[in-house]
């Protein structure tokens, strides 16, 4: 269960840290790696929306966690 200070964080790190962070909403910008193949798509579903951070994003959760954590 995510706390709500837990919940502050990140936020707080998709603030500071999230390339799709907009004033709080999301640019949708998502993307991955399929056999050494970047690739990248904007996601409707993201795409001009509050941040969702807290309930699921798989780049937040992909790629902004684990930089954040490795201080890169």
């Amino acid at each position: 269960m995510v706390t709500d200070k837990d919940k502050t964080k990140n936020l707080t790190l998709a603030r500071q840290n999230c390339a799709n962070w907009n004033s709080g909403d999301c640019l949708g910008c998502m993307m991955k790696t399929k056999n050494k193949v970047l690739i990248f798509k904007v996601s409707s579903k993201f795409e001009g929306k509050v941040c969702q951070v807290n309930t699921k994003c798989d780049y937040f959760d992909d790629v902004v966690l684990p930089g954040a954590t490795n201080g890169i």
